[in-house]
Protein backbone atom coordinates (compact mmCIF):
# COMPACT_ATOMS: atom_id res chain seq x y z
CA UNK A 1 0.00 0.00 0.00
CA UNK A 2 1.25 3.74 -0.95
CA UNK A 3 1.97 5.82 1.96
CA UNK A 4 -0.55 9.08 2.06
CA UNK A 5 0.79 12.49 1.73
CA UNK A 6 0.47 14.34 4.62
CA UNK A 7 -1.80 17.27 5.21
CA UNK A 8 -2.24 19.91 7.78
CA UNK A 9 -6.02 21.34 8.63
CA UNK A 10 -6.12 23.84 10.91
CA UNK A 11 -8.61 25.36 12.74
CA UNK A 12 -12.15 25.73 11.47
CA UNK A 13 -15.73 24.24 12.52
CA UNK A 14 -17.84 21.43 11.86
CA UNK A 15 -17.54 21.95 8.15
CA UNK A 16 -13.73 21.41 8.81
CA UNK A 17 -13.82 18.21 10.18
CA UNK A 18 -16.33 16.42 7.85
CA UNK A 19 -13.77 17.95 5.25
CA UNK A 20 -11.13 16.65 6.94
CA UNK A 21 -12.74 12.73 7.52
CA UNK A 22 -13.63 12.90 3.32
CA UNK A 23 -9.83 14.06 2.45
CA UNK A 24 -8.67 11.20 4.77
CA UNK A 25 -10.32 8.43 2.40
CA UNK A 26 -7.88 9.46 0.09
CA UNK A 27 -4.65 9.67 -0.63
CA UNK A 28 -4.13 12.47 2.04
CA UNK A 29 -2.68 11.66 5.94
CA UNK A 30 -4.68 14.53 7.77
CA UNK A 31 -2.82 15.83 10.80
CA UNK A 32 -5.64 18.24 11.94
CA UNK A 33 -5.16 20.79 15.19
CA UNK A 34 -7.41 23.60 16.67
CA UNK A 35 -10.71 21.22 16.54
CA UNK A 36 -11.69 18.75 19.28
CA UNK A 37 -11.49 14.92 18.73
CA UNK A 38 -15.26 14.64 17.63
CA UNK A 39 -15.62 10.71 16.43
CA UNK A 40 -11.54 11.09 15.48
CA UNK A 41 -11.71 7.52 17.37
CA UNK A 42 -13.41 6.00 13.29
CA UNK A 43 -10.89 7.65 11.26
CA UNK A 44 -7.41 7.83 10.00
CA UNK A 45 -6.96 11.62 11.06
CA UNK A 46 -4.28 12.59 13.78
CA UNK A 47 -5.43 15.05 15.84
CA UNK A 48 -2.19 17.22 16.97
CA UNK A 49 -1.33 18.64 20.21
CA UNK A 50 0.01 21.95 18.60
CA UNK A 51 0.07 23.87 15.19
CA UNK A 52 3.57 23.26 14.85
CA UNK A 53 3.19 19.10 15.36
CA UNK A 54 0.41 19.13 12.72
CA UNK A 55 2.84 21.19 10.17
CA UNK A 56 5.65 19.55 10.21
CA UNK A 57 6.30 17.51 7.28
CA UNK A 58 3.42 18.31 5.86
CA UNK A 59 2.95 19.12 2.24
CA UNK A 60 -0.19 21.39 1.95
CA UNK A 61 -1.88 23.23 4.40
CA UNK A 62 -5.63 23.92 4.74
CA UNK A 63 -7.32 26.94 6.30
CA UNK A 64 -11.07 27.24 7.27
CA UNK A 65 -13.74 29.29 6.18
CA UNK A 66 -13.72 32.25 6.77
CA UNK A 67 -9.22 31.55 7.41
CA UNK A 68 -9.92 34.59 9.92
CA UNK A 69 -12.73 37.03 10.71
CA UNK A 70 -10.82 39.54 11.55
CA UNK A 71 -7.94 39.68 9.00
CA UNK A 72 -5.46 38.84 12.25
CA UNK A 73 -5.85 35.46 14.05
CA UNK A 74 -6.77 32.15 12.29
CA UNK A 75 -10.28 31.20 12.52
CA UNK A 76 -10.68 28.35 15.35
CA UNK A 77 -13.91 28.64 17.41
CA UNK A 78 -13.30 25.23 19.08
CA UNK A 79 -9.83 25.73 19.82
CA UNK A 80 -9.89 24.95 23.72
CA UNK A 81 -6.36 26.23 24.87
CA UNK A 82 -7.55 30.20 24.79
CA UNK A 83 -4.12 30.55 22.72
CA UNK A 84 -5.05 32.68 19.34
CA UNK A 85 -2.86 31.97 16.56
CA UNK A 86 -1.70 35.13 14.45
CA UNK A 87 -1.67 34.94 10.82
CA UNK A 88 1.45 36.15 10.85
CA UNK A 89 2.94 33.79 13.23
CA UNK A 90 1.73 31.37 10.82
CA UNK A 91 3.07 31.97 8.27
CA UNK A 92 6.57 31.92 9.83
CA UNK A 93 5.57 28.01 10.73
CA UNK A 94 5.18 27.11 6.99
CA UNK A 95 7.93 25.79 4.98
CA UNK A 96 8.58 27.45 1.64
CA UNK A 97 6.80 25.39 -1.04
CA UNK A 98 3.93 24.60 0.65
CA UNK A 99 0.72 24.65 -0.50
CA UNK A 100 -2.07 26.83 1.70
CA UNK A 101 -5.66 26.10 0.69
CA UNK A 102 -8.12 28.09 2.05
CA UNK A 103 -11.31 30.49 2.05
CA UNK A 104 -11.65 33.70 1.95
CA UNK A 105 -7.77 34.02 2.75
CA UNK A 106 -6.97 37.51 3.53
CA UNK A 107 -4.60 39.50 0.85
CA UNK A 108 -2.15 40.57 3.50
CA UNK A 109 -1.89 37.01 4.59
CA UNK A 110 -1.72 35.52 0.47
CA UNK A 111 0.87 37.84 -0.28
CA UNK A 112 3.49 37.59 2.65
CA UNK A 113 3.16 34.00 2.04
CA UNK A 114 3.58 34.03 -1.40
CA UNK A 115 6.47 36.29 -1.30
CA UNK A 116 8.30 33.48 1.61
CA UNK A 117 7.71 31.05 -1.57
CA UNK A 118 4.51 29.16 -0.75
CA UNK A 119 1.66 28.63 -2.83
CA UNK A 120 -1.64 29.97 -1.77
CA UNK A 121 -5.00 28.90 -3.25
CA UNK A 122 -8.52 30.05 -2.24
CA UNK A 123 -11.38 27.65 -3.00
CA UNK A 124 -14.32 30.54 -2.06
CA UNK A 125 -12.87 32.32 -5.78
CA UNK A 126 -14.10 29.04 -7.67
CA UNK A 127 -17.63 30.22 -9.07
CA UNK A 128 -18.63 25.92 -8.81
CA UNK A 129 -17.95 26.41 -5.04
CA UNK A 130 -19.80 29.83 -5.21
CA UNK A 131 -22.96 28.23 -6.68
CA UNK A 132 -23.66 25.09 -4.44
CA UNK A 133 -22.23 27.43 -1.50
CA UNK A 134 -24.91 29.54 -2.14
CA UNK A 135 -27.73 27.00 -2.21
CA UNK A 136 -27.22 25.95 1.09
CA UNK A 137 -27.76 29.28 2.38
CA UNK A 138 -30.27 29.83 0.61
CA UNK A 139 -32.23 26.66 1.58
CA UNK A 140 -31.08 27.53 5.31
CA UNK A 141 -32.46 30.74 5.14
CA UNK A 142 -35.39 29.34 4.11
CA UNK A 143 -35.53 26.48 7.12
CA UNK A 144 -35.18 29.90 9.49
CA UNK A 145 -38.03 31.43 8.44
CA UNK A 146 -39.64 28.36 8.45
CA UNK A 147 -39.06 28.20 11.96
CA UNK A 148 -40.56 31.76 12.65
CA UNK A 149 -43.14 32.47 10.53
CA UNK A 150 -46.69 31.48 12.44
CA UNK A 151 -47.81 30.75 8.36
CA UNK A 152 -47.09 28.42 5.71
CA UNK A 153 -44.41 29.11 2.95
CA UNK A 154 -47.09 28.95 0.77
CA UNK A 155 -49.31 32.17 0.00
CA UNK A 156 -46.68 34.29 2.44
CA UNK A 157 -45.40 37.18 0.99
CA UNK A 158 -41.03 37.35 0.71
CA UNK A 159 -39.24 40.48 -0.72
CA UNK A 160 -35.65 39.60 -1.65
CA UNK A 161 -32.73 42.72 -2.32
CA UNK A 162 -30.39 41.83 -4.61
CA UNK A 163 -29.99 39.13 -7.18
CA UNK A 164 -27.03 37.16 -6.92
CA UNK A 165 -26.62 33.37 -6.49
CA UNK A 166 -28.05 33.04 -3.13
CA UNK A 167 -31.27 35.06 -4.10
CA UNK A 168 -31.44 33.57 -7.47
CA UNK A 169 -31.87 30.25 -5.51
CA UNK A 170 -34.00 32.02 -2.76
CA UNK A 171 -36.67 32.74 -5.58
CA UNK A 172 -36.52 28.82 -7.19
CA UNK A 173 -36.90 27.68 -4.03
CA UNK A 174 -39.41 30.29 -2.43
CA UNK A 175 -41.42 29.78 -5.65
CA UNK A 176 -41.94 26.19 -5.79
CA UNK A 177 -43.05 26.08 -2.39
CA UNK A 178 -45.79 29.08 -3.40
CA UNK A 179 -44.48 32.25 -2.12
CA UNK A 180 -45.59 35.33 -3.35
CA UNK A 181 -41.91 37.00 -4.00
CA UNK A 182 -40.51 40.06 -4.63
CA UNK A 183 -36.78 40.85 -5.95
CA UNK A 184 -35.57 44.51 -5.24
CA UNK A 185 -32.00 45.05 -7.46
CA UNK A 186 -30.43 47.78 -9.30
CA UNK A 187 -30.05 45.89 -12.89
CA UNK A 188 -32.65 45.98 -15.45
CA UNK A 189 -31.42 42.75 -16.34
CA UNK A 190 -31.72 40.83 -13.16
CA UNK A 191 -35.58 42.87 -12.99
CA UNK A 192 -36.15 40.74 -16.50
CA UNK A 193 -35.17 37.97 -15.17
CA UNK A 194 -36.41 37.64 -11.86
CA UNK A 195 -39.77 38.85 -13.91
CA UNK A 196 -39.91 35.89 -16.07
CA UNK A 197 -39.21 33.51 -13.00
CA UNK A 198 -43.23 34.89 -11.96
CA UNK A 199 -41.56 37.50 -9.47
CA UNK A 200 -42.55 41.10 -8.46
CA UNK A 201 -40.19 43.72 -9.37
CA UNK A 202 -38.69 46.86 -7.81
CA UNK A 203 -35.91 49.16 -9.12
CA UNK A 204 -33.53 50.47 -6.74
CA UNK A 205 -31.13 53.39 -7.50
CA UNK A 206 -27.27 53.08 -6.40
CA UNK A 207 -28.22 54.57 -2.94
CA UNK A 208 -30.64 51.84 -2.63
CA UNK A 209 -33.65 54.31 -2.59
CA UNK A 210 -36.95 52.79 -3.67
CA UNK A 211 -36.86 50.37 -0.33
CA UNK A 212 -39.43 52.39 1.67
CA UNK A 213 -42.06 49.77 -0.86
CA UNK A 214 -40.81 46.95 1.60
CA UNK A 215 -42.24 48.39 4.70
CA UNK A 216 -44.96 47.42 4.78
CA UNK A 217 -47.10 44.06 3.85
CA UNK A 218 -43.97 41.48 3.63
CA UNK A 219 -43.85 39.05 6.29
CA UNK A 220 -39.90 38.15 5.42
CA UNK A 221 -37.39 40.24 3.78
CA UNK A 222 -34.40 38.84 2.77
CA UNK A 223 -30.88 41.40 2.38
CA UNK A 224 -27.99 39.56 -0.10
CA UNK A 225 -26.67 42.73 -0.44
CA UNK A 226 -23.46 43.77 1.60
CA UNK A 227 -23.98 47.28 0.97
CA UNK A 228 -26.37 49.39 4.17
CA UNK A 229 -29.47 49.66 2.63
CA UNK A 230 -31.65 49.39 5.65
CA UNK A 231 -30.97 52.30 8.08
CA UNK A 232 -32.88 53.78 10.82
CA UNK A 233 -35.13 55.57 9.01
CA UNK A 234 -36.07 52.38 7.30
CA UNK A 235 -36.57 50.24 10.45
CA UNK A 236 -38.85 52.93 12.07
CA UNK A 237 -41.42 52.94 9.10
CA UNK A 238 -41.22 49.01 8.78
CA UNK A 239 -44.04 46.64 10.10
CA UNK A 240 -43.06 45.26 13.49
CA UNK A 241 -43.71 41.77 12.31
CA UNK A 242 -41.30 41.84 9.29
CA UNK A 243 -38.65 39.40 9.80
CA UNK A 244 -35.68 40.46 7.73
CA UNK A 245 -32.91 38.31 7.75
CA UNK A 246 -29.47 39.56 6.39
CA UNK A 247 -27.59 37.15 4.23
CA UNK A 248 -24.73 39.87 3.84
CA UNK A 249 -21.12 39.19 4.36
CA UNK A 250 -19.79 42.06 6.24
CA UNK A 251 -20.34 44.69 6.72
CA UNK A 252 -23.94 43.37 6.00
CA UNK A 253 -26.88 45.61 4.69
CA UNK A 254 -28.54 46.36 7.96
CA UNK A 255 -28.07 49.23 10.59
CA UNK A 256 -28.08 46.41 13.46
CA UNK A 257 -27.53 48.64 16.11
CA UNK A 258 -30.49 50.64 15.35
CA UNK A 259 -32.23 47.28 15.02
CA UNK A 260 -31.59 46.50 18.51
CA UNK A 261 -32.95 49.99 19.65
CA UNK A 262 -35.95 49.90 17.72
CA UNK A 263 -36.91 46.13 19.04
CA UNK A 264 -37.14 45.43 15.40
CA UNK A 265 -37.08 41.80 14.21
CA UNK A 266 -33.85 41.28 12.42
CA UNK A 267 -31.04 38.66 12.52
CA UNK A 268 -28.05 38.39 10.47
CA UNK A 269 -27.11 34.99 9.77
CA UNK A 270 -24.00 34.47 8.48
CA UNK A 271 -22.31 31.56 7.97
CA UNK A 272 -25.24 29.40 7.50
CA UNK A 273 -24.14 26.59 5.35
CA UNK A 274 -21.51 25.65 8.88
CA UNK A 275 -24.33 26.38 11.11
CA UNK A 276 -27.37 24.28 9.83
CA UNK A 277 -25.81 21.59 6.91
CA UNK A 278 -21.92 21.30 8.35
CA UNK A 279 -21.99 17.88 6.24
CA UNK A 280 -22.82 19.24 2.76
CA UNK A 281 -20.59 22.16 3.20
CA UNK A 282 -18.11 19.78 4.16
CA UNK A 283 -18.11 17.60 1.79
CA UNK A 284 -17.92 20.65 -1.06
CA UNK A 285 -15.28 21.94 0.65
CA UNK A 286 -13.22 18.74 0.65
CA UNK A 287 -14.31 17.94 -3.12
CA UNK A 288 -12.52 21.64 -4.10
CA UNK A 289 -9.42 21.08 -1.63
CA UNK A 290 -9.17 17.49 -2.79
CA UNK A 291 -9.18 19.02 -6.50
CA UNK A 292 -6.91 21.41 -5.61
CA UNK A 293 -4.36 19.24 -4.41
CA UNK A 294 -4.31 16.92 -6.88
CA UNK A 295 -3.10 19.54 -9.05
CA UNK A 296 -0.65 21.07 -6.62
CA UNK A 297 1.13 18.38 -4.77
CA UNK A 298 2.90 15.49 -5.68
CA UNK A 299 1.14 12.41 -4.46
CA UNK A 300 3.08 9.57 -2.73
Amino acid sequence: MKSKTKIALLGGDLRQYTAAVALSNGPWKIMMWGLDKSGGEETEIVFCQSCEEALVDSAGVILPLPASTDGVFLNCPFDTTGSRLRLCELSEMISPGTVIVGGRIPLEFTANAEAKGMKVRDYFESEEFQIQNAYTTAEAAISIAMNSLDKNVCGAKFAITGYGRIAKHLVRLLKSLGAEVTVAARKESDLAWAFSTGCHVLKLDAKGSGLSWLSHGYDVIYNTVPHWLFDRAFLEATDKSTFIIDLASVPGGVDICAAKELGSNVLWATSLPGKYAPLSAGNLIASCVDGILREEVRVE
